[in-house]
C-alpha cells in the first residue's frame, strides 16, 4: 500500500505552514497522500522531489540558510518534539525553531515548551506512556502541565529570543539567522561562565538550563543584546577571573572548531574578540596595580610572569623569551628564598600583548585566510607565507596575510555569471607531490603579480573567494614542458663536452 503511493511524485502537495520543521511536514504529506501509517522510507522518497524540502537532508536540522549551524545548538530529527502548546492551538504543526537546543520559552506567549509530543517512527521512544502523536493530540493533551517561566527567566529570555522569533513570524528569515547567530555566540560563552559557578556544579540535572543561566546573568548584572555590539559589551562586562580564563578558553577552542567545520560563528570576528577581551583584562589589571607576587601582594602596578602570560593569552614561555629578545622593557626581579621571579610593568605588558596581537599561528593563519591545511602547505612552499620562529613557536606576521588579500584583490577580476570551468586558486590544480608540483607552485606565485586572469567571489571572504581559469593550468603545462626540454638540452650539452674533452 504504502509502496503504492510513494512512486513518482506525490499527488497531494500541501502547503508548507509558516516555520514548518521539514520532519514533520513529510509525514503530513505522506498522510495526505493516503499513508495513514507512513514510514522514515516514505518519508525519505519524498523529499527530493518537492521544492520545500529538496535541500533538506535527514538529520533533521533547520534550513533557514545554506549556512551550518553548531552541532550542539540543534536536535536530531530521533529526539523529543517539543512545542508551545498555544502556537499549536493556533496552528497544528511543528516549528523549525523549536530544534533548537537553547530555545526553551515561547517569548510569543510566555510559557516553556513542553515535549510530550512524538511523530510516529520517527521519534526516539514514541510508544512511551504519556507520549501523544502530532496528528491526533487532543487540546486538553497539548495544555496538560504546561508551565510559565519565573519573572528573571522570562526577563532573560525575551532579550535573547524575542527579536530573534519575531523575525522568524514575520518571514524576515536572513533578519532571524543573523540574530540567532549572535544568539548562539553569546549562549556559548554564558555556557562557559556557568561551568564556573557553585550553582552549576550543585544544579541537579533537572532543571532547565534558560533557568540556571537567568539567574547567572542576574546574578552578575550582565547585559544582553542579540547583535554583535552585545558581544562585545558582554565581553567588557566579564571582571571575574575564573571568567575570563573559561571564555578565553572557549574562544580559543570555537577558533579551532571553525577553521576544521565552519559555521555561522565563522561569519564573527572570533579571534578580534578573543583579543578586545584580552586588552580589556590587561586595562583592569593596569588600572588596579594588581599584581600577583610569590607572597599574593600588590605592588607598583607590576604583575608576575604568569599573570602577563594570561593577560596577553599566550605561554609564560613565549613571554619570558619575549623579554630575553628585548620586545618589551620595564621587567624587574623578585627573590623569594633561593627562586628567582620576573615581574612585568604594565608598559611591558602592553608591548608583549602589540607584538602578540600582530602575529597570527598556524591555525588562526588558515582560519584567516579562509584556507584549509593544502592551501596552506602551498602557500608556504611557494614562500609566499614565511614563518618566524620564536623559540619552540611558529608565527605568521598578520600584515603579510593581510598584504596577500589585498595583493589578489588590486588584480582580481568579477566573478563570472558562468564559473563551471573556474579552478579555486589553492584547489587539486596543485598538487601535494609529483612532477607538476614545483611548476604549479610557480604559476600561484604569479597568480599573485596579476600574469593571468583571477576571479573574485564578492561572497566568499580570504583567499578562498579567489578562482583562477584554464590559463594557469596551460601555464603549468608549458612551464613543465620547458623544464624536461632544458633537461634534455643540459644532458645532451654536457654530453657532447665531454667527447670533446676526451
Amino acid at each position: 500500500m504504502n509502496t503504492y503511493f510513494t512512486r513518482g511524485l506525490p499527488l497531494c502537495r500541501p502547503k508548507m505552514l509558516p516555520d514548518e520543521w521539514v520532519e514533520t511536514y513529510l509525514f503530513r504529506v505522506a498522510r495526505a497522500n493516503g499513508i495513514r501509517y507512513p514510514r522514515l522510507s516514505d518519508t525519505e522518497s519524498f523529499r527530493p522531489k518537492l521544492a520545500a524540502t529538496a535541500l533538506s537532508k535527514a538529520d533533521g536540522y533547520p534550513i533557514w540558510s545554506a549556512t551550518r549551524l553548531p552541532r550542539s545548538s540543534v536536535v536530531t530529527r530521533v529526539n523529543k518534539i517539543r512545542y508551545c502548546p498555544e502556537c499549536m492551538m493556533q496552528s497544528r504543526h511543528i516549528r523549525s525553531r523549536w530544534r533548537l537546543t537553547a530555545f526553551d520559552v515561547c517569548t510569543i506567549h510566555h510559557i516553556r515548551l513542553k515535549d510530550d509530543l512524538a511523530e510516529p517512527v520517527m521519534t526516539k521512544g514514541y510508544k512511551q506512556e504519556g507520549k501523544y502523536f502530532v496528528s491526533s493530540v487532543t487540546d486538553e493533551q497539548l495544555w496538560a502541565g504546561a508551565v510559565c517561566p519565573m519573572p528573571s527567566e522570562r526577563r532573560h529570555v525575551e532579550k535573547l529570543w524575542s527579536g530573534f522569533e519575531r523575525s522568524i513570524v514575520e518571514n524576515d528569515i536572513p533578519g532571524a539567522f543573523e540574530q540567532l547567530t549572535h544568539i548562539l555566540f553569546l549562549k556559548a560563552l554564558l555556557d562557559a561562565v556557568l561551568t564556573t559557578t557553585r550553582e552549576f556544579k550543585a544544579a541537579q540535572k533537572s532543571a532547565a538550563q534558560s533557568t540556571e543561566l537567568a539567574q547567572l546573568v542576574e546574578k552578575y548584572h550582565f547585559s544582553l543584546a542579540a547583535d554583535f555590539n552585545g558581544i562585545r559589551d558582554f565581553l567588557d562586562q566579564i571582571t571575574v577571573t575564573a571568567h575570563r580564563d573559561v571564555v578565553l578558553n572557549r574562544l580559543h577552542r570555537m577558533l579551532t572548531d571553525e577553521m576544521h567545520r565552519p559555521t555561522c560563528f565563522s561569519e564573527l570576528p572570533i579571534a578580534d574578540l578573543r583579543s578586545r577581551l584580552l586588552t580589556s583584562l590587561q586595562r583592569r589589571a593596569v588600572l588596579a596595580d594588581e599584581i600577583p607576587c610569590p607572597d599574593h601582594e600588590e605592588s607598583d602596578g607590576y604583575v608576575s610572569l604568569n599573570k602577563a602570560a594570561s593577560i596577553i593569552g599566550c605561554p609564560s614561555r613565549l613571554v619570558k623569551h619575549l623579554i630575553d629578545s628585548g620586545v618589551c622593557h620595564g621587567v624587574r626581579s623578585s627573590r623569594l628564598g633561593l627562586r628567582r621571579y620576573l615581574l612585568l610593568s604594565s608598559q611591558a605588558v602592553e608591548a608583549c600583548g602589540r607584538w602578540r596581537a600582530s602575529v597570527a599561528t598556524r591555525e588562526q593563519a588558515m582560519n584567516e585566510l579562509r584556507i584549509d591545511r593544502r592551501g596552506f602547505l602551498a602557500l608556504l612552499r611557494a614562500g609566499l607565507l614565511r614563518p618566524i620562529a620564536v623559540d619552540v613557536y611558529k608565527f605568521f606576521l598578520r600584515a603579510d596575510l593581510t598584504d596577500l588579500c589585498q595583493r589578489l584583490g588590486d588584480v582580481s577580476r568579477p566573478f563570472p555569471s558562468k564559473a563551471a570551468h573556474l579552478h579555486s586558486l589553492l584547489g587539486e590544480w596543485i598538487p601535494f607531490g609529483g612532477c607538476y608540483r614545483s611548476a604549479s607552485l610557480e604559476v600561484l606565485k604569479e597568480a599573485f603579480s596579476g600574469k593571468f586572469p583571477i576571479f573574485r567571489q564578492m561572497e566568499s571572504s580570504g583567499l578562498s573567494a579567489y578562482f583562477v581559469d584554464h590559463t594557469a593550468l596551460e601555464r603549468v603545462r608549458r612551464l613543465k614542458t620547458g623544464e624536461i626540454a632544458g633537461h634534455e638540452q643540459e644532458n645532451c650539452s654536457s654530453g657532447q663536452l665531454s667527447l670533446l674533452v676526451e
